[in-house]
């Protein structure tokens, strides 16, 4: 067995060195130390380094080498170099004892995303037209405020002291992390204020984006968006995100308008075909301006459908536009065979200004077709205790209003969802397709497109 008290060759010695020289030379690059603290560190290092030859037995040397790494731990711990985080938080205030700076705030938090419920103020930065009557407004997107290509924001509007709220479609895509735009039609008492005062440096009143129809993800089938008029804008961020996230996915877009002063994003729909080889655009002008100015006439047809899809039935169709357009497409997807399923539409596009009208001349666009229905019917609320009668052509929605009760609502035209109540007992007829098959199985209703068939009764 080896005797420890024996004297270390010169080679072990040498070895063992090496290592302390090694130990000190990273102490030194480590140098996070303070001032009055780096001299007796490398002092002491300095002196750990010296100890095999002074003293050179292998129980010495062995001692020596761990006390000098035991030191090197004890020193990283005296001089921690401090983290990314901790640096930044602390610079502030050495700048302010330094004088080299005024007072910073801390950095805020990061929040949860905006309560669905919650009006926010965003400024307005930028508003530039796309036709004489339809302007897109950007503005600053709110940390929070993720959505999905082809949903709506709801606004808070106040014109002559009363605040009016209308939803307008996002025409801008879900990567656009800065900013959000929404393509608004001069039309209604709210629009056009949106038109006449809104500039860049306003702010506006916004609630997180909402709404049901969406860009199809997750689907390889190539996708055919159709619209009418300004129903083109959920249609456009639609497009937009097609191109930035599938850029092999086929995608189409056909769109009716009755003059070629209404094609909005005109410049953007002639160059996208150009840069993206799976895109393709169609429009066609039902005005007699068309053939003089070089556009395709009519109305959408089986023929044009067929040109941008050899096999319609394999394809995903996204319909948005005023409601007989809705209809007269739907039919004749069904003739070519295409499955319901595979056809979603939007009837009120946010960008025609639907919603919260307090009378017919606010906004001349009617929200549905109203069913036939009795003269009058009795309305109860049965959390309230309430009761009212609902004479035919009024919605459950305002005849709870007429009765004093509040359902909270947004967009009045059966589109955002915020009003959906359940029908505890009674018939009516809810027009709306945004509820979907499980909450209509449960009996919920939007109260705003809602009328009654008869005697019922509310769950508010």
């Amino acid at each position: 067995m080896t005797d420890l008290t024996l004297t270390a060759p010169a080679s072990v010695l040498a070895f063992v060195t090496t290592i302390h020289i090694a130990l000190l030379a990273l102490r030194q690059a480590r140098g996070a130390s303070p001032r009055w603290l780096l001299p007796p560190m490398l002092l002491a290092s300095v002196a750990w380094s010296a100890t095999p030859w002074v003293f050179s037995s292998f129980a010495a040397v062995a001692l020596g080498l761990a006390g000098h790494v035991a030191w090197f731990v004890a020193c990283e711990q005296l001089a921690r170099r401090p983290s990314l985080a901790e640096t930044r938080a602390a610079a502030p205030a050495e700048a302010v004892r330094s004088g080299a700076a005024p007072l910073l705030r801390p950095a805020p938090r990061k929040t949860d995303a905006p309560r669905a419920r919650d009006f926010l103020s965003v400024p307005v930065v930028a508003v530039h037209d796309e036709t004489p009557t339809i302007r897109t407004f950007r503005l600053a997107r709110p940390e929070g405020f993720a959505f999905a290509a082809g949903q709506f924001v709801p606004l808070q509007v106040r014109v002559d002291g009363r605040p009016h709220v209308r939803c307008y479609s996002i025409s801008s895509v879900p990567e656009a992390a800065g900013y959000l735009d929404i393509t608004v039609r001069r039309q209604g008492l709210v629009s056009g204020t949106l038109h006449a005062a809104v500039k860049p440096g306003a702010t506006l009143l916004v609630r997180p984006p909402a709404g049901r129809f969406v860009y199809p993800e997750g689907d390889e089938r190539p996708i055919v968006l159709i619209g009418g008029g300004v129903g083109v804008t959920p249609l456009m961020s639609m497009l937009r995100h097609a191109v930035l996230a599938e850029p092999t996915r086929p995608v189409s877009l056909l769109l009716s308008v009755r003059t070629s002063e209404d094609i909005a994003f005109r410049e953007e729909l002639a160059w996208l075909p150009r840069r993206h080889p799976h895109t393709r655009v169609t429009v066609t002008v039902t005005g007699a301006d068309a053939s003089r100015n070089g556009f395709r006439t009519g109305r959408i047809t089986p023929a044009m459908l067929v040109e941008h899809v050899a096999e319609p039935g394999d394809a995903i169709y996204l319909l948005c536009g005023p409601l007989p357009m809705i209809h007269d497409v739907k039919n004749l997807l069904g003739r070519l065979g295409v499955p319901e399923p595979q056809v979603r539409s939007e009837v009120f596009q946010a960008a025609t200004a639907i919603g919260a009208v307090a009378s017919p001349a606010d906004d001349p666009i009617q929200p549905t077709v109203v069913p036939v229905l009795p003269e009058t019917s009795r309305l109860t609320l049965s959390r309230t205790r309430r009761s009212v009668d609902v004479p035919a052509g009024m919605t459950l929605l305002e005849a709870a209003e007429t009765a004093g009760v509040s359902i909270p609502s947004v967009c009045r035209a059966g589109v955002c969802g915020t009003c959906r109540t359940r029908l505890i007992s009674g018939d009516a007829r809810c027009t709306s397709e945004g509820l979907d098959a499980e909450d209509a199985g449960k009996g919920f209703v939007l109260p705003c497109v809602t009328w009654a068939a008869g005697d019922c009764a509310l769950d508010a």
